[in-house]
């Protein structure tokens, strides 16, 4: 091939790279736009307290995830440590979740039926058990010893239930890590798409009061898992991930997909 002719072809070969390129470009700004607007519309439907709280916990699980590579002790020392930052932050947000759900019970009375009613004050109780279990029932604010079986079958030789062993088995990992895994794999993957698909599922869902969480608060679950549960290293992931899991969890509850079955009825 003559000198001129190869130099067509590279010629050739390098404008379509070029345009190839700039149609990438083109292509991505285009998604990069759209992806913006989502987010911008989401953002916009939201309560001030979801954006709150959205902020405060996305700020503060960085955080802790940079720190935790930079300074693993100072992490461990500061900021995931026992009555600390994110132990406080996790309470907090749990009681308000205990608030919401006793609210609901009183305004909704009369309004739903026992079933209904029954159901979120379960939740009301989860969200107060977890309260305490996180800072074992005031046990250290108190200066409150523990008893001889705590003190023996604990991990921390502390009042609560979820650092208990048995065996050689923590049922912190095994109840509270591996069955809640499983739980919200299967309310995430398999609950939440029947209810937005089958009339059965949906009116069963309403029925015994089960809040659906929003696409926004999927996202956030599925960032936290892959986040913390994934790459995170530390071996202190589990307060992050009861820290971050609290609010994420505080707002399905609070302002979920189906928040029309949670709101009473006027009465003029």
């Amino acid at each position: 091939m003559p000198l001129s002719g190869l130099w067509y072809v590279i010629y050739d070969k390098i404008s379509f790279q070029i345009e190839r390129m700039k149609t990438n470009q083109v292509l991505f700004q285009v998604l990069l736009n759209i992806y913006k607007e989502k987010v911008l519309s989401v953002l916009k439907n939201l309560s001030l307290f979801e954006k709150l709280a959205l902020g405060y916990v996305s700020i503060f699980t960085l955080i802790g995830f940079v720190w935790s590579y930079i300074d693993h002790d100072a992490f461990k020392s500061y900021f995931v440590i026992e009555d600390g930052f994110t132990e406080w932050s996790t309470v907090v947000f749990l009681l308000i979740g205990l608030f919401v759900c006793v609210q609901r019970v009183w305004l909704l009375k009369g309004q739903r039926p026992f079933l209904f009613l029954f159901m979120t004050s379960l939740l009301a109780l989860f969200f107060f058990f977890g309260a305490g279990e996180e800072i074992s029932w005031g046990q250290r604010l108190f200066g409150v010893e523990s008893s001889e079986f705590f003190a023996q079958n604990n991990a921390q030789g502390e009042t609560n239930l979820h650092n208990l062993v048995v065996g050689d088995t923590k049922l912190n990992k095994l109840i509270f890590g591996r069955g809640i895994g499983i739980l919200l794999f299967l309310y995430l993957a398999v609950l939440i798409p029947l209810y937005r698909t089958k009339e059965g599922v949906k009116r069963f869902v309403d029925k015994f009061a089960i809040p659906i969480a929003q696409n926004y608060q999927i996202v956030a679950y599925v960032v936290l898992l892959l986040l913390v549960q994934v790459i995170m290293a530390s071996s202190k992931k589990g307060e992050m991930l009861e820290f971050a899991g609290s609010v994420i969890f505080l707002l399905n509850v609070a302002f979920p997909y189906n928040k029309s079955n949670f709101e009473a009825k006027r009465t003029d």
